[in-house]
């Protein structure tokens, strides 16, 4: 494989799972940042969603430090091709590819069977398939941000760009996916009904905010930013011009307007507009607005 890049220095997507990950993501691959070779059609990297998507795993392994960089190395070596020889590294792989066989990657139990059998075949047989004028390497998974501390350590000058979008949009969606894999890591009961899924959801997503947000401070601003999915839709061009900018890349004219007409106002940006609230705490409603999101009633044009 042709090295074009530092492998000290990736771009990584992350965000609570339909905050416009996968928009951000193909906005970095039009300017010209690698980001991997297995993907799903949400530009989600298989080989990261293999080896650390476990919240059984995650369990025991949030408390050992080495067994999640172990999981980084080995995730390293595997985006840039290279043999994996190392026996606890081949023991990670081992691990992750039989549990998810087992288990699945998620509460409902998908990728069981073969789908992490061949996720190994193609991170050890494939060539990767580089853009024409790299501008870097990096990769896009939601669910990045769990390990974001982590991923700093061992990438030691990382890019991460946190995608986040209202809060109680994200409540009524129906991929509550990091709900049921993370909240109980959140303080967050197992098992949710569907009547208290919104309040439930938005309470994950603060206490994701909160850590997430408060890890973007220490890591500083030339290696943490947040893109927000609403400023995205409504003011491409500025928002991306922040992104090339925090990126310290070089697109060409022609890349840049590519990447300006990717992100579409989506018919369902302020569907919360169209539910009944009073099932929240006013105290979650009210820490919205530390993200800078204020609400809006459905019959009425004032802010809450």
């Amino acid at each position: 494989m042709q090295k074009k890049y530092d492998l000290s220095n990736p771009v990584v997507i992350g965000g609570i799972g339909g905050s416009g990950t996968r928009v951000v993501a193909e906005i970095i691959a039009k300017l010209g940042v690698f980001i991997g070779d297995d993907l799903d059609s949400a530009r989600d990297n298989l080989w990261f969603l293999l080896l650390f998507k476990r919240p059984r795993w995650y369990r025991k392994a949030r408390y050992d430090k080495n067994k999640v960089l172990t999981g980084l190395s080995l995730f390293s070596k595997s985006i840039s091709h290279k043999n994996i020889t190392n026996w606890s590294e081949l023991k990670f792989l081992c691990h992750a590819v039989f549990e998810v066989a087992i288990f699945g990657h998620n509460y409902k139990g998908e990728g069981r069977g073969i789908w992490p059998f061949v996720r190994v075949w193609k991170m050890l047989a494939t060539t990767p398939k580089l853009p024409p004028k790299l501008m870097g390497w990096g990769w896009k998974e939601p669910n990045t941000h769990i390990f974001i501390d982590y991923i700093a350590e061992y990438f030691n000058r990382v890019k991460y760009i946190y995608t986040i979008r209202h809060g109680l949009d994200m409540a009524f969606s129906k991929n509550q996916q990091q709900l049921y894999n993370w909240g109980p890591f959140f303080g967050l009961a197992e098992s949710q009904s569907l009547s208290e899924e919104p309040k439930a959801s938005l309470k994950y997503w603060l206490r994701t905010n909160r850590r997430v947000f408060e890890m973007g401070q220490k890591l500083g601003d030339n290696k943490f930013l947040v893109v927000k999915f609403e400023k995205l839709c409504s003011s491409p061009e500025a928002e991306i011009k922040k992104i090339v900018s925090f990126l310290n890349i070089d697109p060409s004219a022609q890349n840049l307007k590519k990447a300006y007409s990717i992100p579409k106002r989506p018919k369902s940006l302020d569907r919360y507009q169209n539910h009944e609230l009073d099932q929240f705490d006013d105290s979650d409603l009210a820490e919205l607005k530390t993200y800078g999101y204020s609400i809006i009633s459905h019959d009425s044009p004032n802010s809450r």
